[in-house]
């Protein structure tokens, strides 16, 4: 369980303006708190071992979610994510906080929200709207929803009790959805959200009344928003989003297509509104290869779906796009110096010493 924030600081900075990298710090912190050491996790999930925002700003987001789920097991805690939702500060996330805490409404609020986070390159992306009430939709650029699910649950429950801190109410969403699966109910979860929240949905979604959207804000500062929304505004016209890299462009697609077995680099090219041979030269100036990208992401998705349950090898083999398991078997040990066998077995060991 998560304890409640301390005035005390571990050596973290907590200063998140413009990189999900916080929750990885948060996570981090919570490590040190209960006597457990982060560096050999952070090294593990691929993370420097010592964090700063400069440092953490360039660690994939996929490498920080790694370390959710290791945290997560060092502390023993299923609900991490979840968990530090309640527990953080979110007036520490700057900007985005009080663009919509100094909104008139609770659908003004959500709106200036979507609307800033559209503007920067940012992983978290937030959709609201609906005719028949308020939806809140979110979706994670270079995160698959069906692992991801600490990075998940934070972002969801946060969105909720923002809504809720700001209306001073205790609104209970008409639907509360997350993409990836659980075994079972979770009652905590249930307790907190009002109602039964459902997994293995096809979106991570929450959704309120149709009245929702007009509720007034106990936070609304007309100034304030004003100002913010002046800024925003400005900040939009001479800042336009990094873009990504090309080896994260090039995964993402392949990442899109392995389970359908289409992964091939004239599909890949396709997506990306290029050629194969254009595709084939970029990478190599880059000392790339198009195979040694998609066999990195073979084998960092491989080692999550191990992580997150116990699939078989042929429905490993489906995920991964292999038509023959023997394939994946050959490629894992490869991949780890381990059989799944013997990769199961040190992991299970893992998590009952912790």
């Amino acid at each position: 369980m998560i304890r409640e924030r301390q005035a005390t600081t571990t050596g973290y900075p907590n200063n998140p303006d413009n990189d999900v990298a916080f929750l990885t710090i948060l996570a981090a912190r919570e490590l040190v708190n209960n006597g457990i050491d982060p560096a050999p996790l952070l090294l593990e999930s691929g993370m420097p071992s010592q964090l700063s925002n400069r440092k953490s700003e360039n660690s994939p987001i996929i490498s920080q979610s790694i370390f959710l789920d290791l945290a997560a097991d060092a502390l023993k805690d299923d609900l991490l994510g979840f968990h530090l939702a309640l527990s953080f500060d979110f007036r520490t996330l700057g900007f985005i906080y009080y663009v919509g805490a100094s909104a008139e409404t609770l659908g003004e609020a959500l709106a200036s929200e979507e609307e800033y986070l559209a503007s920067l390159n940012e992983p978290v992306r937030l959709r609201s709207g609906g005719t028949s009430g308020v939806s809140v939709e979110l979706s994670y650029d270079g995160l698959d929803p069906h692992l991801d699910r600490h990075f998940s649950e934070f972002w969801i429950t946060g969105t909720l009790r923002l809504c809720r801190d700001f209306t001073s109410r205790e609104l209970v969403p008409t639907s509360a959805t997350m993409v990836h699966l659980r075994a079972g109910k979770v009652p905590e979860m249930d307790r907190y959200f009002g109602r039964e929240v459902v997994f293995g949905a096809d979106r991570d979604l929450l959704e309120f009344g149709k009245d929702a959207g007009d509720l007034p804000l106990v936070t609304h500062d007309p100034h304030l928003h004003q100002l913010l929304r002046r800024l925003q505004s400005s900040e939009s016209t001479v800042r336009a989003p990094e873009p990504d890299s090309l080896r994260l462009r090039v995964e993402k697609a392949i990442a899109a297509r392995l389970r359908y077995g289409t992964v091939t680099i004239d599909a890949v090219a396709r997506d990306l509104g290029t050629s194969a041979r254009t595709l084939t030269r970029k990478l190599a100036e880059e000392g790339m290869s198009f195979s040694s990208v998609l066999d990195g992401v073979r084998a960092s998705l491989a080692v999550r779906y191990m992580r997150s349950g116990e699939p078989t090898m042929s429905q490993l083999a489906w995920l991964l796009g292999y038509r023959e398991p023997s394939t994946l078997v050959r490629a894992f040990k490869r991949w780890t110096g381990k059989t799944a066998t013997e990769f199961r077995r040190e992991l299970r060991g893992r998590i009952d010493d912790a």
